[in-house]
């Protein structure tokens, strides 16, 4: 198989990175505008969510087993993603919120990790866009580790930071997303040509 056909099969599925990335938005949003009324509910939504991102990446993992030699990262993270959804499920109450501060800070500084090397994957295709993801995720790691360190300190601002932190994930996700459907699509225009 060239390297072309190895390239299109592997970003034919562009959009699993959009879903997760309006998934991300749209948590970082609602942390902003419902600070109070999130710290009881989002540890639910969030392992539903995170296990749905999990499972999305499991698909694209083994769904590129042969095209893409770095499935086994997108793999690695939809485990983890699962695991950390079925554990917040499963905790009692009590011990539901200080978990999921924890949980949720470092998973957004493991995925931000690995996205940024994704986008370091991408920086032979476009400069412009590797920068802004890069930027975007950089953002969402300082913000995770201000959230992390939040609530020992005991600001109730950290939601902001896991807000902001949410949202630049998700636009990183959502413009990784465009650029591998670009890409996707010349793929198939020089299979015409």
């Amino acid at each position: 198989m060239d390297r072309s056909k190895l390239f299109y099969n592997a970003t034919r599925f562009w959009w699993i990175p959009l879903l997760s990335g309006l998934v991300f938005i749209g948590f970082g949003i609602w942390c902003l505008c419902n600070p109070v009324s999130s710290l009881t509910i989002m540890p639910y939504i969030f392992a539903g969510g995170v296990g749905a991102v999990g499972i999305g990446n499991l698909i694209y993992g083994f769904a590129n087993v042969k095209n893409n030699h770095g499935w086994g990262w997108s793999v690695a993270c939809g485990i983890i993603e699962i695991l950390c959804s079925v554990w917040l499920f499963f905790l009692p109450s009590n011990l539901l919120t200080q978990a999921f501060i924890f949980c949720v800070g470092l998973y957004l500084i493991f995925v931000s990790i690995n996205a940024i090397s994704e986008s370091f994957v991408m920086y032979s295709y476009s400069v412009f866009w590797s920068l802004w993801i890069f930027m975007l995720l950089l953002v969402s790691v300082v913000c995770a580790c201000f959230f992390l360190a939040g609530p020992i300190m005991g600001n109730m601002a950290v939601w902001i930071y896991i807000g902001i932190s949410f949202i630049t994930y998700g636009v990183a996700r959502v413009l990784l997303s465009f650029k591998i459907k670009k890409i996707n699509k010349d793929f198939q225009e020089s299979d015409i040509d």
